[in-house]
């Protein structure tokens, strides 16, 4: 890969940094283009925004294009960036029950939660895509928002809450993050008809000092007014991912009714106790 070029010195930066991410484990990858953006952004490699009123490319399309060409050259894999704003749905079936069976018991869970497992809310897409993997192993319910919401809120979060369930919010400090925070809540606990034990574990004002985030605030757009008004921000993806994770799993540690390397302990003997009845 040549470095003589713009590009070229950026692909390498960004393969450098995903080895980065390879080295530091499980809570790294996969990641996203959102998370890397931020981690160039604080080595002084790309520029968080243009100023007001600036035309042309975004920030953060030269670092798109990098990851493009690293995934296609080989260089790196494929699904070590997710993109959260696209799925696949698979209704396919299977060639007889018996074959469902044996392949599924191999992916069944117990809950460690007694039937009230938290919801991990999000306000960006991006977020619920860094703590995905976190969410499977603990069993946990996982949301995001994609900022301000109606309906999802409706069919959706709604239908998998009661009074008194446990929300861990994640989102942005800023003017703007705490009004959608404040308008989810309200609005799911008018749904469901009672108040939910509700607490935001970042980005808290206490993370901004801890992290040293301060230092990329940023004046964000609200479209909400016209015209449109600026409020000083930080956003989550402003927090590493190992970090967002490891303060997520942190939380979920300290929730659970008994140790999680218990209940996976057991759901093993109870996996292997059924794969081998459907065996016989």
């Amino acid at each position: 890969m040549s470095t003589d070029t713009k590009q070229g010195k950026l692909r390498k930066i960004v393969l450098d940094l995903l080895h980065e991410h390879e080295q530091a484990g499980e809570d790294a990858l996969p990641t996203n283009a959102r998370f890397l953006f931020y981690e160039l952004v604080q080595r002084g490699v790309l520029e968080k925004h243009k100023p007001k009123g600036a035309t042309g490319r975004r920030s953060d399309q030269d670092l798109h294009e990098a990851l493009t060409y690293l995934r296609q050259t080989g260089a790196v894999p494929w699904d070590w960036i997710i993109d959260e704003t696209r799925s696949l749905d698979d209704y396919t079936g299977w060639p007889s029950i018996d074959a469902w069976a044996a392949t599924s018991v191999n992916h069944i869970r117990l809950d460690p939660w007694g039937g009230r497992a938290p919801l991990a809310l999000t306000e960006s897409r991006s977020a619920a895509g860094a703590l995905r993997n976190l969410a499977i192993r603990y069993c946990t319910k996982l949301a995001a928002t994609n900022g301000q919401v109606g309906g999802f809120l409706h069919t959706d979060v709604a239908p998998q809450l009661v009074p008194g369930d446990r929300v861990l919010y994640i989102g942005d400090f800023d003017w703007q993050g705490h009004q959608i925070e404040s308008n989810t809540r309200r609005v799911l606990e008018r749904l469901i008809g009672g108040e939910l034990d509700w607490e935001r574990i970042a980005l808290t004002a206490h993370q901004l000092d801890q992290y040293d985030l301060r230092r990329l605030q940023i004046e964000k757009p609200d479209r909400r007014y016209k015209p449109v008004r600026y409020h000083p921000a930080v956003e989550t993806e402003a927090l590493k991912q190992q970090v967002l994770v490891r303060i997520v799993r942190a939380q979920l540690d300290a929730e659970l009714p008994e140790p999680l390397e218990t209940v996976l302990e057991r759901e093993k003997q109870q996996r292997d106790r059924l794969a081998r009845l459907l065996a016989a």
